[in-house]
């Protein structure tokens, strides 16, 4: 590889951080320091300042004073918010693909779901996973909008978080399976208006989902949820899972973990 094609290393350590984060190998609460940063990655201390200060403003990591470094524990509220914000734009980006997206694109997804069909169950969640990130980024890219799909990749790695919380339901996988199915069908016979409506029941029904087990895990009383969607102020969520904002960490599972997640 030439110096005109290799990755600047700030970029190297930005990288290699989040994705360390991501996916449960810096463990949320866990602190550090530029230096373990450093000798960890093998990069010098200015790339891994800079990356860190990225990351830092992504909300990633935050600085303890007298303490140092420490890996966000990312709480529901934090998280009902990343899934609120993909309502608020991926039905609209599904209903776009339905129009847009080519027959090799279709074919692509048919591919995903077909592979997915047969990891639906807990011991597979990692490579489900893997599809399901996938599936979503075809149907950014199948939008026909360069904007939009770049816009919904750092949500989706945000995402990544949900897949490990300790608290979902056993069946998780094979939901998510159908309504992806779903999405696929809108979208298969050019239904953007269906297509639209597949994604928001998807992304919804993910939304209650984590409410749900989230409070049958971790009990909490209170006042109605003021910043919840009105959308979701209805009879599908029980008024007792309702609170003014969700700021209790969640429980995640180590990538090599046993547990259910």
């Amino acid at each position: 590889m030439t110096s005109a094609t290799k990755t600047p290393l700030t970029v190297q350590a930005y990288e290699e951080i989040k994705g360390r984060i991501l996916s449960m190998e810096l463990r949320p609460g866990q602190f550090l320091n530029e230096s373990t940063l450093c000798e960890m990655l093998g990069i010098g201390r200015m790339p891994v300042h800079q990356a860190i200060h990225r990351l830092q403003t992504e909300g990633l990591l935050e600085v303890i004073p007298r303490k140092g470094l420490v890996v966000r524990s990312d709480s529901l509220h934090d998280i009902l918010e990343m899934l609120e914000a993909r309502m608020a734009i991926e039905p609209n980006i599904a209903a776009m693909a339905a129009e847009r997206i080519s027959s090799q694109g279709v074919d692509a997804l048919k591919d995903l779901l077909q592979q997915s069909k047969g990891l639906v169950h807990q011991t597979q969640r990692s490579a489900f996973r893997a599809i399901d990130r996938a599936f979503h980024l075809a149907i950014g890219e199948g939008s026909g909008n360069r904007t939009l799909a770049d816009t919904l990749r750092p949500l989706h790695e945000r995402s990544d978080l949900i897949w490990h919380l300790r608290i979902m339901p056993r069946d998780g996988l094979q939901v998510t399976q159908r309504e992806h199915e779903a999405v696929l069908k809108a979208v298969v016979r050019r239904d953007s208006q269906g297509a639209r409506e597949a994604m928001q029941a998807h992304l919804m029904s993910l939304y209650q989902r984590v409410l749900a087990a989230s409070m049958q895990a971790q009990p909490v009383s209170g006042p109605a949820l003021a910043a919840m969607p009105e959308r979701v102020k209805s009879s599908q969520i029980p008024r007792s899972a309702r609170t003014p904002r969700h700021t209790h960490s969640l429980r995640l599972s180590h990538p090599h973990s046993k547990e259910r997640s």
